[in-house]
């Protein structure tokens, strides 16, 4: 998040036939999520607009104001949570006005309400509060999970974890280099914290010593959380090696928490149990 509280407001001249109520954009949106929200106000009338006020519902954490010039606002707060903001601008009859801000949506699916009150110069407010359908209707924001979306992201991971034990069986540290965010903890029989401990304290000894190496990730679930740029997998994991004179052979259960990065999925965590695998006789 940024470090500066911004504000900002575009103007706008549009006809007379495109007049409108204020208005939040997007209608539609996800649980979970950072989104970048419009406010978007017309002078309907033939008094000049001199403010509009935008409550924020519960759920709802403002996380930045854009600013752009010729415009002030003032916020009302809840402890350290930004219940309303109030934008300052003449904005003359037939002319709008859009405002932006950032913020994070409620984590489950529903509406944000939005309630908008609309000033003017000859001192009348009028208020957008209105269930829809209303003379003077509030904003509404759809929050959907897509799941459609959702699934795919959960198929790109399974995806992803079967080029981590393709690069595995490879014995590739570079390869795998790539699945590890830096910061990676890792909990398997030890801890090991960040990425270049576990591969010189851990994985890259155990690879050098493996012969004959058979690794696999199976039965794997994944879950994305909300937002759709974090996830966790589990899955039941074997592994087969000859160790100098000693034979591996074992299974376990593992649960991986997943980041998205620029660069793909990182692994953020992961916590491994297991126990001689138990083979039929």
């Amino acid at each position: 998040m940024k470090s500066t509280i911004a504000l900002a407001a575009t103007l706008i001249v549009v006809p007379s036939l495109a007049l409108a109520h204020v208005g939040v954009r997007p209608r539609e949106s996800k649980p979970g999520v950072e989104e970048r929200y419009t406010v978007r106000v017309p002078t309907e009338g033939a008094v000049t607009t001199t403010s509009v006020r935008l409550e924020i519902p519960d759920g709802v954490t403002v996380l930045e104001i854009e600013r752009y010039p010729g415009e002030t606002f003032e916020t009302q707060k809840k402890g350290d949570r930004i219940v309303a903001i109030t934008w300052k601008k003449d904005i003359k009859p037939k002319e709008t006005a859009e405002f932006f801000f950032r913020a994070r949506n409620p984590g489950s699916e529903g509406e944000i309400a939005w309630k908008a009150h609309q000033h003017f110069a000859d001192g009348t407010v009028t208020d957008w509060v209105e269930p829809a359908g209303g003379k003077r209707p509030g904003p509404v924001t759809k929050l959907t999970a897509a799941a459609g979306q959702a699934a795919s992201d959960a198929a790109s991971v399974e995806s992803w974890l079967r080029g981590y034990d393709a690069a595995f069986m490879a014995r590739d540290l570079a390869k795998l280099a790539v699945f590890y965010h830096p910061d990676v903890t890792i909990y398997d029989g030890g801890v090991n914290n960040g990425w270049a401990d576990y591969r010189d304290n851990h994985l890259g000894p155990e690879l050098k010593a493996f012969q004959d190496l058979q690794f696999a990730h199976s039965n794997t679930k994944v879950t994305m959380l909300p937002g759709g740029e974090s996830a966790y997998a589990t899955s039941r994991c074997t592994i087969k090696a000859k160790m100098g004179d000693r034979m591996l052979d074992s299974e376990g259960l593992e649960t991986l928490l997943l980041v998205k990065s620029p660069e793909g999925w990182k692994i953020r965590h992961s916590h491994t149990s297991s126990r001689p695998a138990r083979r039929p006789q």
